[in-house]
């Protein structure tokens, strides 16, 4: 399962992870040193949302900040014709109307 927001594209990036010593400037200390630095990973806070369209259950992968979206294109998609079609088209529909 991919860690991509199927609405907003926000996928995993790579951050620095920095660790340091010493006692800080302001606490009195000579300053915080480097010592060292290694790459890691940070994922979007994804969550499954699960929505009735046309009699079928359809799961999107989405982002929380961008929860809102999907209920925005459900409201889009109000006049489309989508009844007889499969969940997987009715998701591939939706998506368009982005």
């Amino acid at each position: 399962m991919s860690k991509v927001c199927e609405i907003s594209g926000k996928r995993p990036i790579v951050a620095n992870s920095i660790q340091r010593r010493g006692k800080a400037k302001r606490e009195g200390g000579v300053g915080k040193k480097t010592t060292g630095i290694s790459k890691r990973r940070q994922y979007p806070n994804l969550q499954k949302i699960r929505v009735q369209v046309a009699g079928q259950e359809i799961t999107f992968r989405v982002a929380t900040s961008h929860i809102p979206k999907v209920y925005e294109l459900l409201d889009r998609a109000k006049g489309l014709k989508l009844e007889g079609l499969s969940a997987k088209e009715i998701k591939e529909r939706l998506l368009k109307l982005l």
